[in-house]
């Protein structure tokens, strides 16, 4: 991204279990922590080292979504 001049965006796209765990898979549950401690951790160092080539760090976890697959 500095490379190219342009800036951008890192986004983590994560599960309500990346903020607070639960009973499903362990496995799961621990790659969504992974996902947002690294996109938290890149927020915080990016404003310094990365914030004047105009790139930033956001994370999202939705929690479940009623879809027909919950039926």
């Amino acid at each position: 991204m500095i490379k190219q001049g342009n800036g951008g965006r890192i986004v983590g796209a994560s599960s309500i279990y990346g903020k607070q765990g639960g009973a499903v898979n362990f496995v799961f549950t621990a790659s969504t922590f992974a996902i947002c401690g690294l996109t938290q951790a890149a927020g915080k160092q990016f404003p310094r080292e990365f914030g004047p080539h105009g790139i930033a760090a956001n994370e999202y976890a939705p929690g479940a979504i009623d879809t027909y697959m919950c039926e």
